[in-house]
């Protein structure tokens, strides 16, 4: 009888497949910007900064990143915590905010 259960525990095991207790692959601040971000900073939305718009980024930019970050991860405004994916984590949501600075930021050409 015990034979049956640790061959029972070996099959449970094996269905379980490989990988399957593996952490989700942490997504790139571009990632979550072009996923969600995108929606309301892409056209200014409630007063969202817009993508690009290098004044209003560089006032926001001006209180720091950490700064930034804690806002968006506590939600702002309309905003949602977390942008409305409760699913992104710190360094996700740091991501993204540093990518959409990153791109807004960019000296003209």
């Amino acid at each position: 009888m015990r034979r049956l259960g640790i061959l029972c525990g070996f099959a449970v095991l094996a269905l379980a497949g490989p990988g399957q207790a593996a952490e989700p692959k942490e997504r790139s601040g571009e990632q979550v910007v072009a996923m969600r971000c995108v929606q309301c900073h892409g056209t200014g939305v409630a007063g969202a900064p817009k993508i690009g718009d290098r004044a209003a980024w560089i006032d926001r930019a001006r209180n720091g990143i950490d700064t930034l970050v804690r806002s968006a991860i506590k939600g702002h405004g309309q905003m949602p915590a977390r942008g409305g994916m409760a699913d992104l984590t710190d360094p996700e949501m740091k991501a993204a905010v540093s990518h959409m600075i990153e791109v807004s930021l960019k000296p003209p050409k």
